[in-house]
């Protein structure tokens, strides 16, 4: 009897061992069907971490591997810094996700500590916590975390991170680098002099770093602005520019539509106020004097809190990011200026209500405020003047740019990296080249859900969560056992 069912036993446990074979086998091939073929769907609110198709087809076309570096560290006690770098991975992985099917030419993310992996990070040229970095070949691009987030009223509001991702990415990948030229022979800053106070080294280092050229242009032996011009840079002049010099500028911006940012020294004659009428520019000849104690730190250094909502200026208004520095004039829309339809001219940032423009600096030791001659504040120190041409077909062209600040000393190798005195002067570049103005990326709005729960309905919540999941399980078993019962 027992050696009938022996044969029987066998094939039992042949076809449950291939029931069990066919069974993975489902399984395995069903999981390597679904990393083929499957699809990511954003389920936030607001789809913050979905990329938008401008963004998808500047991935498209990529050309070259682009490798995200995040420095970011899990393993932190400051508050926020978890949430940030969960934003930034789940973006990240967009990123990625978008470029699986692209060969080499894709994106891939490394998270680096750089305290504990030196010899990856001394390769990789980065020395710095908290950052994004960007690169492809020997070009990078940092972006920072402060610049992920719009905050306003000390609450995070927006989510920048696609914005930003996508700009930092056609950074690195641009074939073609805008050409800057500092004006030499006035005594302005200098990319060679790394002195505290008077050089502007660490600038120029951060715009080699962000993908520009720079090259020094003497007016004064010139005969025209050089034809790969992209932006003239005047950097704190202490001299007077000649009549000629003059005019090339001049003929530069009416003529070749071109890209010219001033930085006055105050107190320093520099001979541009025909140019300035021009443009619709008033640069006086004062000093700020500054009595509201939140808008000055020891030592009587100026903070500048007040930004217009220009491109330039907009960011430090969104985040609330002061520029720092030492002194300032005034500079201004031209209350006379000429009437031309085509030029508009925005003022950028401003001093408080308690300041004033003092006119007799160069006499009184001890300024005090004078209806008659002094301007009231606040006093603004910096604006931009743009040329909109219009054409035969009724279409309205970009023209010149003349940006003019009032103060310089906040690119200074000793200011460069205070607050938001390198975003105030990179703002002012990328605006000035076009960089990044065909960027149309929307922020992500951040909506925060807030329950007002009593003492009691948090305590019945809390029981709920620990007791309620046993006890569904606990009856649906017996239920079941029950159910076999009978």
């Amino acid at each position: 009897m027992s050696h009938d069912h022996q044969p029987n036993r066998f094939t039992d446990r042949f076809q449950a061992l291939l029931q069990i074979v066919l069974v993975f086998s489902i399984l395995i091939a069903v999981n390597y069907i679904g990393m083929r073929t499957y699809q990511r769907h954003d389920l936030t609110e607001g789809n913050i971490y979905s990329l938008s198709p401008e963004t998808r087809a500047y991935l498209a076309q990529l050309q070259q591997p682009i490798e995200a570096i995040v420095t970011i560290s899990d393993n932190t006690d400051e508050p926020g810094l978890s949430d940030i770098l969960k934003d930034v991975k789940l973006l990240l992985r967009e990123y990625e996700y978008a470029t699986r099917d692209q060969g080499k030419n894709r994106v891939t993310v490394e998270y680096l500590n750089i305290y504990s992996q030196t010899s990856r990070a001394r390769a990789l040229g980065i020395d710095s916590p908290n950052v994004i970095v960007f690169k492809s070949g020997e070009r990078q691009s940092q972006v920072k975390i402060n610049e992920l987030y719009k905050i306003q009223d000390s609450e995070i509001r927006e989510f920048l991170g696609e914005n930003v991702f996508t700009r930092s990415i056609l950074e690195v990948v641009e074939t073609s680098e805008p050409i800057l030229y500092f004006t030499t022979g006035h005594g302005e800053f200098s990319a060679n002099d790394v002195t505290a106070s008077t050089g502007a080294s660490t600038l120029f280092n951060e715009l080699k770093s962000r993908s520009f050229t720079t090259r020094t242009l003497d007016l004064s032996t010139a005969e025209e602005v050089p034809e790969d011009t992209s932006l003239i840079v005047v950097a704190a002049p202490k001299t007077r520019f000649l009549p000629q010099e003059r005019l090339l500028l001049e003929t530069y911006l009416n003529k070749r539509a071109g890209r010219v940012i001033i930085l006055l020294e105050p107190g320093r004659e520099h001979g541009l106020e025909d140019l300035f009428y021009e443009w619709g520019v008033l640069a006086d000849d004062v000093l700020v004097v500054e009595r509201d104690p939140n808008y000055v730190i020891e030592g009587g250094d100026l903070i500048i809190r007040n930004f217009a909502q220009h491109p330039v200026s907009e960011p430090l208004y969104q985040q609330g990011i002061p520029v720092i520095t030492d002194r300032a004039s005034s500079v201004r829309e031209d209350p006379g200026r000429p009437i031309d339809d085509s030029l508009i001219v925005q003022e950028l940032l401003a001093t408080s209500s308690q300041s004033w423009g003092e006119r007799q600096y160069q006499e009184n030791l001890f300024p005090t405020y004078n209806s008659a001659i002094d301007l009231a504040g606040p006093i603004k120190i910096g604006a931009i003047s743009e040329r909109q041409v219009d054409s035969s077909l009724g279409i309205s062209l970009p023209g010149g740019k003349l940006t003019v600040f009032g103060t310089s000393n906040f690119i200074s190798n000793q200011r460069i990296q205070d607050s938001g005195n390198l975003y105030l002067i990179l703002n002012a570049i990328n605006y000035s080249v076009d960089r990044y103005t065909r960027l149309n990326i929307p922020p992500r709005p951040i909506k925060k859900v807030k329950l007002d729960l009593s003492i009691e309905q948090l305590h019945l919540a809390r029981y709920l969560i620990w007791f309620a999941p046993p006890a569904v399980i606990g009856f649906l078993g017996l239920l079941v056992y029950l159910s076999r019962r009978n």
